[in-house]
């Protein structure tokens, strides 16, 4: 991962080279009489190339927090997408080619590219992001209208679940079953206990992120234009477009609020 970041890699192999260059010069001065030294300047050695390791993994997972995340939590997803890319492009091996894709598949979604979305999900192989790779496959087949298969997914997530032990990421999965479910139902024509649902998100979640906010906006604006009460989903929807930049969200929440005017002309 250090890699996507030339001024890190660079400063990363510096430091690694130095500290090995250190080891030979050590076990030659202090390892002319007997090898017993080496031992311990070795064992030294492979901690401080760990360390290094880790600090510019931090400082990697760090800069990347700070300057990339920030445009999809801002709806500025196709520039967040490019930039996942060019950070990433032909960089990424092991692990975090499942890392990278389980988040690019995030932006893939909010602009309504799940054909993007499907091809990501095929790339993540690595345990550790299987939940995501889930949460990923449960959009796309709603998206599809697949139902069947959505709550397959579901199920799946359920049973990666019982082995988890972050109750903040358990509790991350189980709203995007809910949310996932109250979709299904809606389709279905059943509106109870959605409303609240939204609404309950809108209220508790914090930081509450643009992306996270016009979503659910939506999602009410869209749910109370079913229930027939275009004048309070005008509200929900101008919410989305106000703050939706380039996702999906501005886009169906324009295009339900020409709908409710084009109705009261």
């Amino acid at each position: 991962m250090i890699s996507i970041y030339k001024k890190y890699h660079i400063a990363y192999w510096c430091i690694g080279i130095v500290e090995i260059i250190g080891m030979i010069i050590a076990n030659l001065w202090f390892c002319r009489h007997t090898w017993v030294p080496a031992i311990p300047i070795t064992a030294v050695t492979i901690l401080l190339v760990l360390v290094d390791a880790f600090i510019f993994t931090k400082l990697t997972s760090k800069k990347l927090s700070n300057e990339v995340l920030p445009l999809f939590y801002n709806c500025q997803v196709h520039k967040f997408i490019d930039e996942m890319n060019m950070l990433f492009a032909k960089k990424a091996k092991g692990p975090v080619v499942s890392m990278y894709n389980a988040i690019v598949a995030r932006g893939y979604g909010s602009i309504d590219d799940y054909d993007s979305v499907y091809e990501c999900c095929k790339k993540i192989k690595s345990k550790g992001y299987k939940s995501e790779y889930y949460k990923c496959m449960i959009e796309y087949y709603l998206k599809n209208d697949q139902l069947d298969k959505a709550q397959e997914e579901i199920e799946a997530l359920r049973k990666l679940m019982e082995k988890m032990k972050n109750p903040k990421y358990i509790e991350g999965c189980e709203t995007t079953i809910k949310n996932a479910e109250f979709y299904m139902r809606i389709q279905q024509g059943n509106y109870e206990g959605a409303e609240e649902h939204y609404q309950k998100q809108l209220d508790t979640i914090k930081p509450l992120y643009p992306i996270t906010e016009v979503s659910y906006s939506y999602a009410l604006g869209k749910l109370l234009f079913l229930k027939g009460e275009p004048e309070r989903a005008r509200k929900y929807l101008q919410v989305a477009i106000d703050l939706g930049g380039d996702t999906k969200y501005k886009k169906f929440a324009e295009e339900l609020l020409q709908k409710i005017i084009s109705k009261n002309e």
